[in-house]
This record gives C-alpha cells, sequence and structure tokens, in this order.
C-alpha cells in the first residue's frame, strides 16, 4: 500500500478551529490589516450581473507556461535585458496592468486555480502532476470548472495547449482527463511540458557520447544544413535542420550526430517516426464531441499549432456570434527548450558567436544555464508574437501607425503567467534558488493584463493585491453568473471579484490579504530526493521531481533506486543531508509550503519533516517586511523576500508594529486552514457524506479513482469501510 510522501498532506489545518464559513466571509472577517498597516477601507463589490446578457463579454484567456513576474517589463521595470515582448506591452498599455498577482508555486495547482477559483487545500491539486500522481492529488471531476460555469450562460468553451488539471495516469478517465473535469473541446498535451528532447534524433544517432542535445544536428552556432526527410517517403535537400522540424520533418543525421546533406534511402530507413522530441514532435491529445484519442507524435511547432487552432475556434464562434472562452495555453517556455522557427523570433535574431550551441548538458559543454536562458528568452518572443497573430488573425487587433490597437469592445484579454520562472531562467533582481516550486515572491509574483471588454481608462496599474483564484470570479462577471450561486450545495470559492477594477480606476483594494500554497501529493510510487546544484550549493526535493529521468532532466542527479550513486538509496532529503556528512550550501524544498500577506508583511509556514539533526537554514516559520526587503524600489514597493531578511532569524526581537501583524497573518492562517480542512469521504464536494458519494464509490470500483480514500491507487472495499465511518454532514470542528 502507498502513501503521501512522508505526511505532508496535514498542512497546518491543526493549528486553528472554526465554524465553516465561506470563504469571502472569513477572509474578511478574520483577517483585517492592523490599522498601523492598512487602515480598515469599504470594499466596493461587483455587481451581480455586471454585464446584460446582450453585452456579455467574450474570454481570451493566454497562459505563459513558467513566465514569472521576473521575465516581462510590465513587472521587472528596472531590468534591461529581458525579452523583447511588445504585444503584451501593448496590451497592458491599452487595458490594466495588475502588478501585485499571486499565483501559486507550481503550474497544476495555478491552472486549478485559475477554473475553479479555489485554493489547492480545497481542489487538492497543491503540486505538479506527474505519471506518478495519483486521482486525489488530480483535479476532480465533481469540481465546478470555468467551461460548466459559463455553459450556464450559453458560452462555448476549448482549451488549446498545456492542460495539467489532471493526467491520463492513475485517473479512472485516462485520456479523457480533460473532458471529465469540463473540458469537453480540448486539443493540446497532457504532459508538464514539452516531452524530453530525443538527442538520437529519431533514433539516428547511435554512436556512443554523441549526442544532439537540441533534438537535432548542428554546426558550429547553427542548426546544421541537412537533407529533410518526411513520414511520406519524400525528402528535400539544403534544408535548415530547424526549418525542417518546422516542417514536420526530421533533419537526417549521421550515427556520430553529424548532418547528412543529401537524401539517402538507407539514412531515411533508420528513422523512428514513432519518437517524440520537445515542442517539434510531441503527443497530442484530443477530446471533441464526447471521442479521446491521441496523436504521437504531432510533428508541428507546438505552440504554433496551439495558436492556430485557438485562431479557429475564435473565428468560428465569433461569426456565429454565439459568446465563447478561448484559453490558449503555451507550453514552450518550460524545460526542455529549443530554438523557435525563425518567423516567430524578430528579425535578425542569431545565436551569440561565443556562445556554445546546445539545449541541455552535453560533452564539452559546460554552461547549459547559459543557453537555456536565451532559449527561454527566445520563446517568451515567439510567445508574444503568436499572441498577435491571433489578435490580429482574429480581429481582436489591428495594427496601425502607432502600432497594435486592441479593437475588441466584446471580448476580454487576459494574459498571465502560471507560477515564478524556472531556476536558470530567472532574471534579476529576482532570486533564482527562491523561485518556481516555492512560495517566496520569485516563485509566486507572475504578470497579469488585461484589456478590451469592459475596461475603463485602460492604460493604468491596479497594485492591490489580487489572486490567480480572482480570475474565476472574472470569468463569472463577464458572463453576467454569480458564481457562488452557482456553486452547488457547500462548495466553497476563494475568488474575489476583479470587474471592480475594470470598471472603476480608483476602485479601493477588495482583498484584505493574499494567499499562496504549495502541497504534498499523493504518489503512486515512493518519493526519492533529487539534488540540484546552486550557487550556494545545492537544493534537494524529495517531492517535486518523482523519477530519475525528471529529475537528471533538470541537471540534478538522483539518489532513488538506480541512480548513479554508489550506496543504498536515501528516502529523504533528511537522510540524503545526514548520508552527504551534512555538507554547507544544502537547501531544501519544503514538502508542504503556504504564504499568506496583508500587503506589506509576509508570513510563510513550512511543513519540515521529520529530521534527527537540524539542517540550518531550515525553519517552519519565515517572516518578511516586504517593503524594506531588497529592490522594493524598484518593484512596486514590495522586495524579494530572500533569507537574510526573514525577521525571525535575525536574532532582533520584533517591534509592536510587526508582533501585530505577525499574529494577525498567523491567526488568519489558522482560520483559513481550518476553513479549507477536508471532509473525508466527501467525494462530491457537497459538504456531506451520504448517497450519492457511495454511488461515485461504487463507480469507480477498482481502480484509481477520487473516491479512493486510503490512497493505496484502488477504490474498493477499504474505502468504502472510510466513507461509512464518516457518513453525515461535514464535520465543522
Amino acid at each position: 500500500m502507498t502513501s503521501p510522501c512522508r505526511d505532508g498532506l496535514t498542512l497546518l489545518a491543526a493549528l486553528g478551529a472554526l465554524s465553516t464559513l465561506g470563504a469571502h466571509t472569513a477572509e474578511r472577517a478574520l483577517t483585517p490589516a492592523p490599522a498601523a498597516l492598512a487602515p480598515a477601507r469599504a470594499p466596493a463589490s461587483a455587481p451581480a450581473n455586471p454585464l446584460a446578457a446582450s453585452n456579455r463579454a467574450n474570454i481570451l484567456f493566454v497562459i505563459l507556461d513558467d513566465v514569472g513576474a521576473d521575465q516581462l517589463s510590465i513587472t521587472n521595470p528596472s531590468n534591461p535585458a529581458l525579452a523583447r515582448t511588445p504585444t503584451i506591452e501593448a496590451i497592458a498599455s491599452q487595458g490594466v496592468n495588475f502588478t501585485n498577482c499571486w499565483a501559486m508555486p507550481e503550474c497544476s495547482p495555478s491552472r486549478a486555480s485559475f477554473f475553479t477559483g479555489r485554493f489547492p487545500s480545497r481542489t487538492g491539486v497543491g503540486s505538479p502532476l506527474t505519471q506518478t500522481t495519483l486521482a486525489q492529488s488530480q483535479c476532480s471531476p465533481f469540481e465546478v470548472t470555468a467551461p460548466r460555469l459559463l455553459a450556464k450562460a450559453g458560452y462555448e468553451s476549448a482549451l488549446f495547449g498545456k492542460f495539467h488539471l489532471a493526467q491520463n495516469e492513475e485517473n479512472p478517465f485516462g485520456i479523457g482527463a480533460p473532458a471529465s473535469v469540463g473540458f469537453t473541446r480540448f486539443n493540446g498535451t497532457l504532459l508538464g511540458g514539452p516531452p524530453y528532447i530525443d538527442e538520437t534524433v529519431a533514433g539516428q544517432i547511435t554512436d556512443p557520447g554523441a549526442v544532439a542535445s537540441c533534438g537535432y544536428p548542428v554546426l558550429g552556432n547553427a542548426p546544421a544544413i541537412c537533407a529533410c526527410a518526411f513520414e511520406d517517403g519524400t525528402c528535400e535537400e539544403g534544408i535548415d535542420a530547424v526549418e525542417c522540424l518546422t516542417a514536420g520533418g526530421v533533419p537526417l543525421t549521421a550515427a556520430d550526430g553529424s548532418p547528412i546533406t543529401t537524401c539517402d534511402d538507407d539514412a531515411i530507413g533508420r528513422i523512428d517516426w514513432s519518437s517524440t522530441s520537445g515542442n517539434y514532435a510531441w503527443p497530442r491529445t484530443v477530446n471533441e464531441g464526447g471521442v479521446a484519442f491521441q496523436e504521437i507524435p504531432a510533428r508541428v511547432y507546438a505552440d504554433a499549432d496551439q495558436a492556430e487552432l485557438a485562431t479557429a475556434f475564435i473565428l468560428k464562434h465569433r461569426s456565429a456570434g454565439t459568446p465563447w472562452m478561448c484559453s490558449l495555453s503555451f507550453t514552450g517556455d518550460h524545460d526542455p527548450w529549443q530554438q523557435p522557427p525563425a518567423d516567430l523570433l524578430p528579425p535578425g535574431t542569431q545565436w551569440p558567436k561565443n556562445l556554445p550551441y546546445a539545449c541541455n548538458v552535453e560533452p564539452g559543454i559546460d554552461s547549459a544555464g547559459l543557453q537555456q536562458r536565451l532559449l527561454s528568452d527566445w520563446t517568451i518572443e515567439s510567445m508574444d508574437q503568436q499572441i498577435r497573430r491571433v489578435l490580429l488573425a482574429t480581429g481582436l487587433a489591428a495594427l496601425g501607425p502607432t502600432g497594435l490597437t486592441i479593437t475588441a469592445p466584446d471580448t476580454l484579454i487576459v494574459v498571465i503567467g502560471d507560477n515564478g520562472s524556472f531556476l536558470t531562467t530567472v532574471k534579476a533582481p529576482f532570486n533564482p534558488v527562491r523561485a518556481k516550486a516555492t512560495a517566496y515572491q520569485s516563485g509566486i509574483m507572475v504578470p497579469l493584463v488585461i484589456a478590451g471588454g469592459p475596461v475603463i481608462a485602460p492604460g493604468r496599474a491596479v497594485d492591490a493585491m489580487v489572486n490567480i483564484v480572482d480570475l474565476f470570479e472574472l470569468w463569472g462577471e463577464a458572463a453576467g453568473i454569480d458564481v457562488d450561486d452557482a456553486m452547488p450545495g457547500t462548495r466553497q470559492l476563494d475568488s474575489f471579484p476583479m470587474m471592480p477594477y475594470l470598471h472603476n480606476p480608483v476602485q479601493e483594494p477588495l482583498r484584505t490579504f493574499n494567499f499562496s500554497e504549495y502541497r504534498e501529493p499523493y504518489q503512486s510510487e515512493p518519493c526519492y530526493p533529487c539534488l540540484i546544484a546552486s550557487p550556494s550549493g545545492a537544493t534537494c526535493t524529495d517531492t517535486i521531481l518523482t523519477t530519475e529521468q525528471l529529475c537528471e532532466s533538470q541537471g540534478g542527479v538522483w539518489y532513488g533506486p538506480g541512480g548513479v550513486v554508489t550506496g543504498a538509496p536515501q528516502d529523504t532529503c533528511c537522510e540524503l543531508y545526514q548520508a552527504l556528512d551534512e555538507p554547507s550550501g544544502f537547501a531544501v524544498v519544503y514538502g508542504t509550503q503556504q504564504a499568506i500577506t496583508n500587503g506589506r508583511y509576509k508570513l510563510i509556514a513550512n511543513t519540515l519533516e521529520t529530521c534527527a539533526v537540524s539542517i540550518p537554514g531550515t525553519s517552519a516559520y519565515e517572516f518578511y517586511d516586504l517593503f524594506q526587503c531588497p529592490f522594493a524600489g524598484v518593484l512596486f514597493g514590495r522586495g524579494i523576500d530572500n533569507a537574510g531578511y526573514n525577521l525571525l532569524a535575525s536574532g532582533t526581537p520584533l517591534n509592536a508594529e510587526q508582533t501585530a501583524a505577525y499574529n494577525g497573518l498567523m491567526a488568519a492562517l489558522n482560520a483559513l486552514n481550518a476553513d479549507m480542512a477536508p471532509c473525508v469521504g466527501d467525494i462530491n464536494m457537497n459538504g456531506a457524506v451520504g448517497g450519492a458519494d457511495l454511488a461515485a464509490m461504487l463507480s469507480f470500483w477498482g481502480g484509481p479513482s477520487v473516491a479512493d480514500l486510503n490512497n493505496d491507487a484502488l477504490t474498493d472495499s477499504a474505502d468504502l469501510t472510510i466513507l461509512l465511518s464518516s457518513w453525515g454532514p461535514c464535520s465543522a470542528d
């Protein structure tokens, strides 16, 4: 029988006890900011039906994978060395730029929050999904997701690109997972990012030690010129290797990795046409019309394909006059990175002459981080160009003498990053070792811009606290739906209105606190440590990089079974720390992390594994004054919560103001955790355990499901016993 990695899902729910309250009520009633810090203000509330039925806004929702606030000038204005994003900047200049938006530390929790309006402790989706994540840590088929919500107002919805709310593995719906949670029109990938790059170029490279780290042959500092073979048997000579992949072909490559420039039947016969490789050959999953199927591989650049699909969907429904929501979820800026097609990059883009051409680590090249940083920038520029193409092709924008002009009075255009950037790509002054997968500012601050539709007085910034769960409220506001009324039973939301910020240029802040969390997942296999080198030492995780391949793809060293490290496998980062004789600079990614702020002060709560020795730098609680943290002056008044600014570790007692803020945030966190405490056996999330839950359990009998209450990857009599013992209303304490 399997169990959660250690026991992280206990969270901090035991810290406080409150009667069950609606999330909106609990937050507003229990967490007012101390008067000395932020005087209480009467919050404006959005009208229940902000748009008349005939005036409902369509929605274009663009998700930028792994693009944190550090990557864009609209949220990191002091860094001149960022990717060029004129389209996103145009959207911000003609809309509203939200400069204080918190996401979750990882992609799956954020995506579940986008589409349900609920924090991870409620959805169960608290960590990035992998092949071993059990169904209880995936999005439940009983959630009211955005397409289900909008269907009440006659909307047609579709999602193109990365899904990652649920997986096909350990899920009773398999590749129909998107439709099972309401996305009945889906065309994209169920993976968390592009598949691993095939360094053999579809099986052609066989010499020991030879690799093509970008998935194609390279000469000097550029893709090689090759013969390009296609699956239909045709072949063309004199083609740039990236252009070959863009066209759906495979560049001919010798066994030693060198390019083959002439079409050759023997060379073509060595190609494994079933292989996948990054963004150019990836597993497509389609849910449409009640049918789910896959195309493996789809030989088309993924982000460009997704943009084209979105364009076709929007044009169809704009022509028909039906309201619609199109979610365009790019996968490009997630590792592994490859060079995008040339026509998606600014003219004149070239690889630096003094930088070896590579995508991942390969023999003789020890600067992979620099390559990944460059490729990430190029990918962000590519996504910006594709957003422009979608806007222009659908008539949501036009080009004029002053550049791109938004022409979408009937459509909300929303662009957001899903979490902080990945280690090697993080831009100063954000902290690369406290970025993605952590609840620090570098891991949860994301860009958010909204234009078109009902935006009044465009070209402004809003610095009030907003959370990604608030987008769910916006979807309802755009459609004239009261989201609270649309929830079944006692289903609780964490979202706050956003339309007031779009309507009112002087809108007072609505949130009194902001919140983010990472939860350790339930897995079908045990977790083991992965150690990733960092500038200050090494960072260990035993909850995120759950397989040897996944660990090594991030440049890590795997300490589980089969790893290259000799000796017995280590079960936890704590055991590894002791086995390595307590090395200096050893940091840990906490299995469960929660962060809460009142706008100035920030409290972080970490769940520590039981350890016989103390790992330096680890702490159950951290407390920061963001106004006093470094770079606050260039980051809208809130700095980077680096380790040296933890007030609880400074050795100086908190003053009266700090003490009041600390106590207020601790009380708020305790109250929220008590409100989010899970109700065991409430499979359909209606606030009670009863006949409907029993029926759901029986429908999933014999396999993995959300009704697998004891987390052993089977829904069986043991789970039935737990359900029957929990029968009745969910406990209020």
